[in-house]
């Protein structure tokens, strides 16, 4: 008698990897002092648009803004590049690096008291929609220069690498 186990690995790793992108997002929100109660809120429909285009192949870029509340004006934004040949011969590893995001924030340096922060998605054309998303346009990010920082999350052949703009 032989057993076969098929393991859709890709399913796996798009929750893992969206997930831990949506954690690491609200790791960012509290380590830079701003409450997370919008994130929190969101956090479902955060969940459901990010693993719905990481399944799909849309998602280009997960992004963090942290702007003035007063000017509106864009003060650090934090990008996570999706790369979905990552690891194309891999086993199906899960993984992340929590200390990317500390090593982020330590660079970052502190932001001013009046700041707020709106998350969104740059996804490629064809995207399928979804409920609780809507289509927005990114601040500029003139006079700030992103360093990349490395990966932070993965799973089989996806992966999401930080940056920081400041």
């Amino acid at each position: 008698m032989a057993t076969a186990v098929q393991v859709n690995v890709h399913t796996y790793a798009t929750t893992h990897v969206a997930t831990n992108l949506i954690r690491s997002l609200k790791q960012l929100v509290v380590g830079c002092g701003l409450d997370a109660a919008k994130l929190i809120g969101q956090w479902q429909t955060l969940e459901r648009g990010v693993a719905t285009w990481l399944g799909s192949g849309h998602l280009e870029r997960l992004i963090l803004e942290i702007y003035s509340r007063s000017s509106h004006r864009l003060i650090r934004c934090f990008d996570f590049d999706i790369d979905y040949g990552y690891n194309p011969g891999g086993d199906g590893d899960l993984w992340i690096d929590p200390d990317t995001v500390a090593y982020a924030l330590k660079k970052s340096g502190e932001l001013p008291r009046n700041c707020t922060y709106d998350i969104l998605a740059r996804t490629s054309a064809g995207r399928p929609d979804v409920a609780g998303w809507s289509k927005g346009a990114l601040r500029s990010t003139s006079g700030l220069t992103r360093r990349s920082l490395g990966a932070t999350v993965g799973g089989g052949s996806l992966g999401a690498s930080l940056g920081v703009w400041k």
